[in-house]
């Protein structure tokens, strides 16, 4: 394109005729001239924000073999007229800083080419603005480049601090301008001695989403800027922004690529903070994506990091903390698995993102979101699987035929999904990414017995055991019981898909509020993001409990054997943890048995009408197990009535029984204790 006007022409010789120290003039011929480089030194603002009312320079460096003729920026507010402003003259001075930062790159300090140092100054704008701007350069032979678009949000200083974590906002400005970027860093080199090898670095994964760009969705951030003080930052970034920013809400949005994975360090300090600080945690979409490939070894794709393994049970992860607290039980079957020689289990992802829905999605808690009472899409949104064995087993029927049936409408948006990560990371596994529709994984959650000292799994025709302290055999037989209870499903779709899962910790002053959004909320529109607004102020208004007795509270069934035997120790032992513990004898359990928590000592035939009620909580098949010496430690739920954990230890006479109390307080220690307290404030 030659848009060349010779009033501009005469003005850019006479400037070129008296070139101050930033500039550097063509001084020969040259042959075979090459388009120029446009080089700015800040697309992206510190928290990818401007403070209202401030404005904005941005800071450009040209570089071209022959002449630069034009050289200036175009910037839109809210997606509104580009408007073009002429870069001016920037000396070094007055930013050197900026200067260095730019020139530094140079490969060499003797060049025969054009540069132009310059700014242009975007003027300030009201809070909830989004702003796009990008450089553009124009040399004597016509040609134009332009860079890649810059970006900041302006938010409201008055709001609550909302600390975002979406590395994919960089990506999607820069899939925008991506062919002249891809000029640029072929030409930065082999013409301009110019170093843009990290953006060279980038272009590996920018040129996957240019083919697939409804992978990277724009995420409209001003939505939420123009009531909060809102701080956009990468993964990477997190730790130093929580020691600055101070958020009152964290978002982690859709980070689903192992490239945006949170390390273990920073997934520590994120949850200590969240206590410390009884701040909100918003989650979405891909963040708990833990897809891998076995090739010899387990290769990455996702985020597995986010939600752990057995570990994930001692030092938490974004997993348990939002309440999805059998992900990381599942993530050690899959290790297991390659063991055993069934990688095709490891494969298989745990959560599975993009899935699209077009679904509505209703409200179920209007307390939590009082914006609207349903959700709907103009086209589709993207849903993640994996989450479903949260619902209610009544539930969780429908939606195994429902979700099943879907697999060969999703099967293509699957298949790209991993056609995209073949060209990111040069693997994929699309055959085991859509056979986990078949709840395979959640099947493995439901399907498993957690036994005395392991926990056995059925995988195909064999048995897969894992090994655990007991701490952890507990918190799992624990959470197998009560997981749904600890959690709110608010929002749900019709083809049980699309999800607001949200838990409050309010049983302890160090508690926290998490929400966690299955579909790409941030993808949205205004709709969309009330919603959102209506998580920042549920999460950011933390209130624990306040009572004067203990939370948990038991009643141990026992004769006076066994009583003697080991039901003293474990009433001691729980109360050192602050259970209030009641025992209760034969005549008195019939008025107590509908209490919340109950642990009855000794088996079916246990005398003094312990057996009775032994049979009435165990199947047939469970008491011969405890007759057996089979099994001696059972937890059931509503016994009789709702709401209500019992739990057995019993074994074939009165001493294994002894046994079967000291292997179950074995595992009994305060995050147990927390996770029954956080059961009986629901």
């Amino acid at each position: 394109m030659r848009r060349i006007h010779i009033s501009l022409f005469l003005l850019m010789i006479m400037i070129l005729t008296t070139l101050p120290p930033t500039h550097a003039e063509v001084v020969a011929l040259v042959k075979n001239p090459r388009p120029p480089v446009i080089i700015v030194g800040n697309l992206y603002p510190k928290f990818l924000t401007v403070s209202p009312n401030i404005s904005y320079t941005v800071y450009l460096y040209g570089i071209d073999d022959v002449g630069i003729v034009k050289m200036g920026i175009y910037y839109r507010v809210n997606r509104g007229n580009w408007k073009w402003l002429y870069a001016s003259e920037a000396t070094v001075n007055e930013n050197e800083t900026m200067y260095n930062i730019i020139t530094s790159r140079f490969l060499t300090q003797k060049f025969n080419f054009t540069t132009f140092y310059g700014k242009a100054t975007i003027p300030p704008q009201p809070p909830g603005s989004l702003v796009e701007f990008k450089a553009v350069i124009e040399d004597k032979e016509g040609n134009i480049v332009e860079s890649p678009v810059g970006i900041y949000f302006v938010p409201n200083p008055g709001g609550k601090k909302i600390l975002i974590v979406d590395p994919s906002l960089k990506l999607w400005v820069m899939v925008q301008n991506l062919k002249d970027l891809d000029l640029m860093v072929n030409l930065s080199f082999e013409r301009y001695h110019y170093n843009m090898s990290d953006y060279k670095d980038v272009l590996s994964l920018l040129r996957p989403f240019g083919k697939h760009p409804d992978f990277l969705s724009f995420h409209s951030w001003q939505y939420l800027a123009d009531e909060y003080n809102i701080a956009v930052i990468t993964s990477n970034e997190l730790s130093s922004a929580l020691e600055e920013f101070k958020p009152d809400v964290i978002i982690l949005s859709n980070l689903w690529m192992k490239e945006w994975e949170i390390s273990r360090k920073d997934i520590d300090k994120l949850l200590r903070y969240l206590r410390i600080n009884n701040a909100g945690l918003i989650v979405t979409h891909g963040t708990l994506y833990d897809g891998t490939v076995f090739k010899n070894k387990l290769i990455k794709l996702g985020s597995s990091k986010h939600i752990g393994g057995f570990e994930a049970y001692k030092n938490g992860s974004i997993a348990t903390a939002l309440g999805l607290e059998l992900l990381p039980f599942i993530e050690e079957v899959k290790l297991k698995a390659v063991e055993l020689g069934k990688s095709y289990l490891s494969e298989i992802p745990s959560i599975l993102p993009f899935i699209p829905s077009s679904a509505k999605i209703g409200i179920k808690n209007r307390e939590i979101i009082k914006s609207t009472s349903l959700l709907e899409f103009t086209n589709e949104t993207r849903t993640a699987f994996g989450w479903q064995y949260l619902l209610p087993p009544k539930s969780l029927k429908f939606a195994k035929d429902r979700i099943r049936s879907l697999k060969l409408d999703v099967k293509d948006d699957i298949k790209e999904f991993a056609e995209l990560q073949e060209e990111l990371f040069g693997n994929s596994n699309y055959l085991k990414s859509i056979s986990a529709l078949d709840f395979t994984l959640i099947d493995k959650i439901i399907d498993s017995k957690i036994l005395d000292d392991k926990i056995s799994i059925p995988v195909g025709f064999k048995t897969l055991n894992l090994t655990a302290s007991q701490e952890i055999i507990e918190r799992i037989r624990l959470l197998k019981a009560i997981n749904p209870d600890i959690v709110d499903i608010v929002a749900l779709s019709t083809d049980y898909m699309g999800a607001i899962i949200t838990r409050d910790q309010n049983h302890r002053g160090d508690g926290f509020r998490s929400a966690y959004v299955s579909f790409e909320i941030e993808a949205g529109g205004r709709k969309e993001f009330k919603v959102l607004k209506d998580l920042i102020e549920w999460s950011s208004e933390f209130r624990p409990i306040k009572t004067f007795a203990p939370i948990v509270q038991t009643v141990i069934l026992a004769n006076d054997i066994d009583w003697e035997i080991k039901g003293k120790e474990l009433k001691k032992s729980l109360e050192s943890f602050g259970v209030m513990v009641i025992r209760a004898k034969l005549q008195e359990f019939e008025k107590l048995k509908s209490s919340r928590f109950i642990i009855i000592l000794g088996g079916p035939k246990a005398y003094d009408g312990v057996g009775k009620y032994v049979q009435q909580a165990l199947s047939l098949e469970e008491q011969e197990k405890i007759i057996k010496g089979e099994q001696g430690i059972f937890i059931k739920r509503n016994v009789w009535t709702e709401k209500q954990i019992v739990i057995i230890l019993a074994g074939k006479d009165r001493n294994q029984t002894g046994e079967k109390v000291s292997k179950y307080l074995s595992g009994v220690n305060e995050e147990y204790i927390d996770l029954l307290a956080e059961f009986f404030v629901k």
